[in-house]
């Protein structure tokens, strides 16, 4: 029937992991692209052709409901499964590789902050940072790291303030204040002012980053993202991976239930008022963890997808290019967010007045070039440029590249 019962690995690495990873990847690069990849361009999104306005509001929803908070999921659990794996391997043959995890993590920290200083939407250094409380967490008992999991999944991190707030300030005493009705400012006419390529590192150096942590923490984003890298430990430590068969009826039956529980959390949510941006209030909690878990849902449910299809053999084969592309991730994610800034920041190609479909349509063909490239690249060597670099910095000794 053209299918296999496990999942085909190469040299000990198992390819659905590094299919997921690329497919991950795609995700990040359309949500990104809609919004120009947090540039600053000169000239405000503007119809191109007849119909785009239409079309963009059909993106806009295919991204917000089926990709914007799902394909990250995907990429952070990988990363708590890829810090397994090193660990696990270096353990079998009796080393502890938490130092030089470490070590390897002060790199990509270094590898991070370069790169947020041209993309102010680089996630590498929140990585990084996290990954030291990941190191710590390594013998804990998988019972104590399925409750943080759970914890930081339900919203409990940002529900800490919400109490806080609650018990010590006294409940607001209802006034009637007559406000003056707001002067509207007239929309600038023409190009607008924009960041050079020096104002920008400049910013980035340190208002973006204050900017960047800030906005990670006040949205509950930092918390999850540890959870999910707590998550995808987990999942390497019970080897799922390595058990798929075993484990293939059971997490089908889950995606039903993760589908029935995506229905009732959007109906749910439709009950829940509406809340400003930086509200620390029970009603923002309940807002902000209903969409941590129907996202959640979600990108489980393009998990089942993209494994169920992965046992086809012509899948197999077919992927092989998405294969090649998540391998090499670190490199992929870095090209397609520089590359991304100057396609549409004002000191780059300045596509600003581009829409969400020309915007999405541009990032999927520069895609597909990086896929190819990809797939061409690992036919002669090992790694990916900069795989290769960041392992020869973690061993510091000068790594084989060539095939």
């Amino acid at each position: 029937m053209g299918t296999t019962t496990t999942m085909p690995a190469s040299g000990g690495r198992i390819t659905v992991i590094d299919a997921l990873r690329g497919f991950s990847l795609i995700g990040i690069c359309l949500i990104h692209a809609m919004q120009h990849f947090g540039a600053m361009g000169t000239m405000a999104p503007q119809a191109m052709f007849p119909w785009e306005g239409p079309l963009d509001e059909v993106f806009r929803w295919l991204i917000n409901y089926l990709v914007f908070g799902k394909f990250f999921i995907i990429f952070s659990c990988l990363f708590g499964l890829s810090f397994f794996i090193q660990m696990d391997r270096a353990a079998q043959k009796g080393l502890d590789f938490r130092p030089r995890f470490l070590w390897r993590l002060v790199l990509l920290l270094v590898i991070g902050y370069v790169h947020g200083l041209i993309v102010r939407v680089d996630i590498l250094l929140i990585y990084a940072l996290l990954g030291f409380i990941l190191v710590l967490m390594y013998k804990w008992p998988t019972k104590i790291l399925v409750g943080i999991t759970l914890f930081l999944f339900l919203g409990g991190a940002s529900l800490v303030p919400v109490v806080y707030k609650s018990l010590s300030e006294p409940a607001p005493a209802v006034e009637q204040v007559q406000r003056a009705p707001e002067r509207v400012v007239p929309r600038q006419a023409g190009p607008r002012r924009v960041p050079t390529f020096s104002e920008t590192v400049k910013n980035n150096a340190w208002d973006g980053l204050v900017g960047k942590m800030s906005f990670q923490v006040s949205s509950g984003r930092l918390y999850l993202t540890l959870g999910l890298f707590i998550l995808g430990f987990i999942v390497g430590r019970i080897r799922l991976f390595e058990r798929l068969d075993e484990f293939r009826n059971r997490m089908n039956r889950w995606a039903l239930l993760a589908l029935a529980g995506v229905g009732l959390l959007y109906v749910a949510r439709s009950y829940l008022p509406p809340v400003a941006w930086g509200e620390v209030s029970f009603n923002s909690w309940m807002n902000s963890t209903s969409t941590n878990l129907i996202n959640l849902l979600t990108a489980y449910l393009w998990v089942i997808v993209v494994m169920e299809a992965y046992r086809f053999q012509k899948v197999q084969r077919s992927m092989a290019p998405l294969v090649s592309y998540g391998r090499m991730g670190l490199t992929n994610y870095i090209v397609q967010s520089v590359v991304g800034v100057f396609i549409f920041s004002g000191f780059g190609l300045d596509l600003s007045y581009l829409g969400i479909t020309l915007s999405v349509l541009l990032c999927l063909t520069y895609t597909c070039v990086q896929i190819g490239f990809s797939h061409y690249w690992l036919k002669s060597f090992r790694y990916g440029p900069l795989e290769w670099l960041w392992r020869t910095g973690t061993y510091m000794k000068w790594q084989p590249l060539k095939r």
